[in-house]
């Protein structure tokens, strides 16, 4: 029986003298890594100061279950480094990390980070490693930790099962070729993402500025033209309407009409569903009443309209048309076996499948070729059947559709392509209306005129697949994905709303809820997640302490929206790491001991480079608003790729006078006013008793989050004498 992801979920950790105390997703960047981690919190137990070269013939038995990870160079630099530190002793969760990371990565799922670092708890180790998708990171280290008990128990594992289940995993949850790519030249361009279901469903930007993609399906794809296009006969009329060369067609639900026009055609024919896909039900180069009988039965039984066209010879082309414009083409090859004389049919298809290129799934070059009800039909109508031994090189196919997923070849043509040919592409895709879609061709030389070799357009697909131009068999590999985002995304055009992230020990909402009122008086609709609740524009849609990732999500995803303002607190961080990836402004207020002591934070350092990832997921472009008064908050400049602000309350601080010296911008307070300096002009802001008593912290002392909103403001490039305004004019509730 297939395993379901809830066995996955439910795979448990084998009875071992290795404790898991806790498994846990980090989504976002972290105390840990810049990018989503599995934390697992294991208990040695009576292994903890074992080393592994204290245990017997543990290096041989790792080296035996998994050869491969020879090639992890660990603390060494160089291949067999990390067997090397396990021959000379390490401990065993460092081992359980490693051994994560490789069983991800013979599944295809290159993760290629992870570390090990003690806790508060003498002999329990933190063991973190990154994941392409949550299930299978903990499934791996789960796996990771039963392998390891296996060799100290010297019991049996199955390395192959575990890696063939998280190749399972990956092929059910990972994005598809299409969808990845188009994600990966996403983060290319810097542009946001996020996925909103477990399939293909994804936003691209932010507020605003969002795009969604279903695989190749745009929020922009006119649903019109998709509905046409899935229609194949009302598809076929249209381009006909059009002047665009098509094979007639007859539509039916009856049996005996489709007899009766292949009669009267006296022609070989291709029939097939008039809402059919990737070849499925397809039947071609048919005549005989048997073969139309047989080709009709399984359309008919899903009760779907059969559509019957003559068959035209030549070679099964796809061309690509992104924003109206050709981008790519390929030649498609249905999968095939060679006759021998002494083997099946069916042992030559196994045998095919055991090329390397062949993978499960839609993942790999190639796809695996299925013996289903289609290749049965093809086989029977030549009166074969599995068992069948073929002749001395003798050709069967094994479908009627050179589909990838079907197990087809792709060869890239895209340079062939003659101009009349790419004219007629785009003509068809404009005729149906949509902005992306596979033209599919029949002509016996793609760089001839269609009228040159009565080629065809038979079909016009919606969301097609990219794989095919991405990793072709044969030929060049076509970036087409960038031809996407510039459809999506014009270059000079905006992709994602400003994000200001605010986090500190204290005054986080007041300089949130300020910030908020002072940017809706620059024309903003402002989305906030803070303590208070949720906040489009100035009502509450959520009323709780809502600075959690998945709260964050839900402000970004606001298409209302063209600005966000985030309160960021180290709860949150610690608990699931931040929940964007990068900010345009990140504002660190200050730090207390308050919260060490839990979650495994035992200084007030540790508490600081916690929160420090807020001023650290910063874009290049960006500013990082820093407190110069502490120490721990200035330990952040050298991990930073912003441009540093610094504010104090003492405009002798040395940080201030360094920074000053530097042409940097910075805010403090001298002879009793707040005064500002960047690009080289000093301004006095306000006078201290002119600072309304809400912006005082709770111990009067400092005015940590009226400084470092000033801060924000002036880089943000706002007026001063606006700046004024918006303080005495703004009323904290």
């Amino acid at each position: 029986m297939e395993n379901t992801i809830a066995d996955y979920i439910h795979y448990q950790v084998d009875e071992s003298p290795l404790n898991v105390e806790k498994i846990h997703i980090l989504t976002g960047a972290n105390y840990f890594s810049a990018g989503p981690v599995v934390l697992i919190r294991l208990n040695l137990g009576k292994y903890n100061e074992v080393f592994t070269n204290q245990i017997e013939a543990f290096p041989e038995k790792l080296e035996k279950l998994l050869p491969s990870l020879y090639e992890h160079h660990c603390s060494v630099g160089k291949p067999g480094g990390f067997f090397l530190r396990v021959h000379e002793g390490t401990l065993l969760g460092h081992v359980i990390e490693h051994v994560a990371i490789e069983l991800q990565t013979l599944a295809g799922m290159d993760v290629g980070y992870g570390k090990t670092r003690s806790t508060l708890t003498e002999g329990v180790y933190n063991i973190i490693f990154r994941f392409f998708d949550e299930v299978a990171g903990i499934y791996a280290g789960k796996a990771a930790v039963n392998l390891v008990s296996s060799i100290i128990n010297n019991q049996h594992f199955d390395v192959d099962q575990i890696v063939k289940n998280l190749v399972d995993i990956g092929e059910k949850r990972l994005l598809g070729p299409s969808t990845q790519a188009i994600v990966s030249e996403a983060e290319k361009r810097k542009i946001p993402w996020m996925r909103l279901d477990r399939y293909n469903l994804v936003q691209l930007g932010t507020g605003k500025y969002h795009k969604t993609i279903r695989a190749t399906i745009t929020s922009d794809t006119n649903f019109i033209a998709i509905e046409t296009s899935d229609n194949k006969f009302l598809t076929n009329l249209m381009l006909r309407d059009a002047g665009i060369p098509v094979p007639l067609a007859k539509r039916t639900e009856s049996v005996e009409d489709a007899i009766a026009f292949v009669r009267e055609l006296n022609v070989p024919v291709v029939i097939k569903p008039c809402e059919g896909s990737r070849g499925k039900k397809l039947s071609i180069n048919i005549i005989s009443n048997e073969e139309i009988i047989s080709a009709c039965k399984p359309i008919i039984e899903s009760r779907d309209e059969i559509l019957i066209q003559p068959y035209c010879h030549g070679k099964s082309y796809r061309l690509l048309v992104i924003d109206f414009k050709f981008v790519a083409a390929t030649l498609l090859t249905p999968p095939s076996v060679t006759g021998n004389g002494k083997d099946t049919i069916q042992k030559l298809i196994v045998e095919l499948n055991k090329l390397p290129e062949r993978q499960t799934g839609d993942k790999g070059l190639l796809s695996l070729v299925e013996t289903d009800e289609d290749t049965l039909r093809i086989l029977a109508l030549k009166n074969y059947a599995l068992d069948t031994i073929l002749n001395q090189d003798e050709i069967i196919y094994l479908k009627n559709s050179g589909n990838l997923r079907l197990g087809g070849y792709a060869t890239d043509v895209t340079d062939m392509v003659h101009k009349d040919i790419v004219f007629i592409a785009e003509r068809a895709a404009r005729t149906i209306g949509l902005n992306v879609a596979g033209i599919d061709i029949i002509s016996k030389d793609i760089a001839l005129p269609l009228n040159e070799n009565n080629g065809v357009v038979i079909e016009v697909n919606a969301a097609p697949d990219f794989r095919m131009h991405l990793k072709p068999y044969i030929g060049i590999s076509r970036n087409v994905a960038e031809n996407m985002l510039e459809m999506l995304f014009p270059t000079m055009q905006p992709v994602k709303i400003p994000l200001i992230s605010i986090t500190g020990s204290i005054g986080k909402t007041t300089a949130a809820n300020f910030l908020k009122y002072c940017f809706k008086q620059q024309g903003n609709l402002i989305g906030m997640a803070s303590s208070n609740g949720i906040f489009i524009d100035d009502q509450r849609i959520c009323d709780a302490d809502l600075t959690k990732p998945n709260y964050v999500a839900l402000v970004l995803k606001d298409s209302s929206i063209d600005f966000a303002i985030l309160e960021t607190s180290c709860e949150s961080i610690l608990a699931k790491g931040l929940g964007y990836e990068f900010a345009d402004i990140g504002v660190f207020l200050n730090v207390t001991n308050e919260h060490t002591g839990t979650n495994d934070i035992k200084y007030i350092e540790d508490m600081a480079y916690a929160k420090s990832v807020v001023a650290e997921q910063v874009y290049e472009y960006g500013f990082s608003v820093l407190n110069a008064d502490s120490v721990e908050v200035l330990e952040v400049i050298p991990r930073l790729y912003s441009k540093p602000v610094l504010f104090s309350a003492f405009g002798n601080n040395p940080e201030i006078l360094s920074a000053i010296a530097k042409g940097q911008t910075v805010v403090y307070i001298e002879n009793l006013n707040v005064v500002s300096l960047h690009r080289s002009a000093k301004q006095i802001i306000l006078a201290l008793d002119e600072i309304p008593v809400h912006f005082k912290n709770p111990d009067h002392t400092i005015y940590d989050s009226l400084l470092a909103s000033i801060a924000v403001l002036i880089v943000s490039g706002i007026d001063i004498e606006k700046i004024r305004m918006y303080i005495k004019e703004f009323k904290y509730c």
